[in-house]
């Protein structure tokens, strides 16, 4: 496999899996249809009133699963309604929002504030933050900004979407740089915005002709820029580690060093950046696996109230734990049997708490074993789990306190083939 190959691999792993964009339409549009069937009672809904801005909107996202940005275009009525300037009529829209949300989500957290309303789902996949608006005559919008008293502000976000769109079409790898990018940013202490992320690059491209260029030439050609270009020194300062690793890789591949090539993108880019062996452990995946019976998974046997977060992070590694082979996430690419993986639970609950997790197995080749998995059980942090039968799986993790579950993760898919 050559390292234009890993990199085009590692686009793969960090771009949504197909049930993480079924559950994006889902929830944006339940959420936006919602409202629209408030505010345009005689039309039927047919996705206008909606804009998806953010990483969706300029198809730059990346897993895990992230907050929805979609933009509701309010009736043009109904500005009238909300512009008072003797009281905070934007924190009142918004608040507004939130009641009407609230019909159809009364068991999903709301929060109103700024410019927006955000609602909170249990399943740790999308969250969806709700920007209501009116559009102007030139297709730009005005908001609202319910802090220091409120007001209105007037906003362009087509314009960003564009040129991120042009962009990619200029080049064919604009997108999928921005996403390497931010995965980079997220596997080191930078963390740098979005917009500035899509700008640096913006701004590389257009000054860069990169159209022969392979991924590895181009990431390190783009951190020279961006450290050349950014007076932030801790910006620099990571980009100094990123450069010397990016130039360190590509030294090696002209040398046909592979291995080594791959260990330091590993450095700069984290698991989800294939290792050579995970082509021996990972199986060609052109459909998703069905999820068989699983009737004798136990039911949820604590009241459950929404308190606190709670994800899983999963790693794989050979059968005798001694190397770490890469990362996955859920429902992501097929694994072979014999492999182990590493669960852990990453949680902000405080104060006294126990960890409970489940495993539910299903398929023919655990039925037929008699080792049907379904129960829950007192854990740890950690939970090691070995790839031993094949089909559809999951893993998932709870947080107890008081004797009431006060977080779930929501179930983490394992595909074995």
């Amino acid at each position: 496999m050559s390292i234009e190959e890993q990199f085009l691999k590692f686009h793969e792993n960090i771009k949504l899996t197909s049930s993480q964009r079924e559950d994006a339409i889902i929830k944006h549009t339940g959420i936006c249809k919602k409202l629209h069937d408030y505010y345009y009672p005689t039309i039927e809904y047919n996705g206008s009133t909606k804009l998806l801005i953010g990483s969706y909107g300029k198809q730059t996202n990346i897993r895990p699963a992230r907050d929805i940005d979609v933009i509701f275009i309010m009736p043009s009525e109904k500005f009238s309604q909300y512009d008072d300037n003797e009281s905070n009529c934007q924190s009142q829209l918004l608040q507004d929002i939130k009641k009407i949300l609230e019909e159809k989500y009364p068991d999903t957290p709301g929060k109103a504030f700024g410019k927006v309303v955000v609602l909170e789902f249990a399943d740790t996949k999308h969250n969806v933050e709700l920007l209501p608006a009116w559009e102007n005559e030139d297709g730009t919008f005005k908001i609202p900004n319910s802090e220091n008293s409120g007001s209105w502000e007037q906003w362009d976000p087509r314009s960003e979407i564009k040129k991120i769109k042009d962009s990619d079409t200029n080049t064919g790898k604009t997108k999928a740089l921005i996403r390497m990018i931010k995965k980079w940013s997220e596997n080191c202490t930078v963390k740098l915005k979005s917009y500035q992320i899509e700008n640096s690059i913006l701004d590389f491209f257009s000054s860069n002709d990169c159209s022969e260029k392979k991924y590895s030439e181009i990431i390190k050609s783009f951190f020279d820029y961006f450290h050349s270009t950014t007076s932030d020194e801790n910006i620099k300062s990571h980009l100094t580690t990123a450069s010397s690793r990016a130039n360190k890789a590509t030294d090696f591949e002209e040398d046909e060093k592979l291995n080594e090539a791959v260990a330091e993108w590993r450095k700069i880019f984290g698991d989800d950046f294939p290792a050579t062996l995970e082509k021996n452990i990972t199986i060609p995946n052109n459909t998703e696996q069905s999820l068989a019976d699983y009737s004798h998974c136990e039911v949820l046997k604590w009241p459950f109230s929404n308190g606190y977060r709670l994800g899983i992070d999963t790693y794989i590694y050979n059968e005798a734990k001694t190397t770490k082979l890469g990362g996955i996430n859920s429902d992501g690419r097929s694994l072979s049997t014999g492999l182990q993986l590493k669960f852990i639970a990453n949680t902000n609950a405080s104060n006294n708490f126990q960890y409970y997790w489940q495993v539910v197995n299903t398929g023919n080749a655990a039925r037929q074993a008699g080792d049907l998995r379904g129960k829950f059980f007192l854990g740890s942090q950690i939970q090691w789990e070995h790839t031993k039968y094949k089909g559809k799986h999951w893993v998932e993790c709870f947080i107890i306190q008081n004797n009431a579950c006060v977080a779930r993760s929501g179930k983490f898919f394992i595909n074995i083939k």
